[in-house]
């Protein structure tokens, strides 16, 4: 009885280690905040580099990554963010899962793969903000992935945020606004 006791501890703590050895890993570092480079030069670079430790296997179940860069801003602001990973195959570097710009109430913009513009292999993900701009407040990009080889990989991306251009019709608004104050100077002029 003691004997069967001890074997079956024994493949229980095999079994246990062989689960450990080929579990899951978060390979996401931690929130990086770009806010100051957006302030002083209104866009900010961001990237990740991986390299699997010896043992860790490669794969979309296997080492995984949700990278989070944090940013606030103020006023009205037009965005533009793009990454790329670099892929000489399928099975080779990292596979991009997922570019997302959120903020408190979810999804504020999904970033799409361009096949348009740059090969499938390049991995470039985008997304841009056009008639739909920014308001204020605090925003987090995401970049979601999975190392697809041993040889690790990188990603390497750029987000971008400028003051909302007024669409025209702010533009007539504001020239009506001008007429408007320069009939009343010069009505009050002829007054005095």
């Amino acid at each position: 009885m003691k004997n069967i006791t001890q074997r079956l501890l024994a493949t229980v703590v095999l079994a246990t280690s062989c689960i450990a050895a080929h579990a899951a890993t978060d390979l996401s570092q931690v929130p990086v905040d770009i806010t100051q480079d957006l302030v002083d030069y209104s866009s900010s670079d961001f990237g990740h580099t991986f390299a699997l430790g010896l043992g860790q296997q490669a794969g979309s179940l296997n080492n995984f990554f949700a990278d989070k860069y944090t940013f606030a801003i103020s006023g009205v602001n037009d965005v533009v963010g793009l990454i790329t990973s670099l892929k000489a195959s399928a099975n080779d570097g990292l596979t991009i899962t997922g570019f997302d710009l959120r903020n408190s109430g979810g999804i504020v913009f999904h970033g799409t793969q361009d096949v348009t513009n740059y090969l499938p292999g390049d991995q470039a993900w985008s997304f841009a903000s056009g008639l739909h701009p920014l308001a204020a407040g605090n925003y987090t990009l995401e970049v979601d992935g999975y190392v697809a080889s041993a040889n690790g990989g990188s990603y390497s991306g750029n987000i971008a945020v400028a003051a909302a251009v007024p669409e025209p019709e702010t533009y007539g608004m504001l020239l009506a606004g001008l007429g408007l104050l320069g009939v009343l100077a010069r009505r009050r002029k002829q007054a005095q």
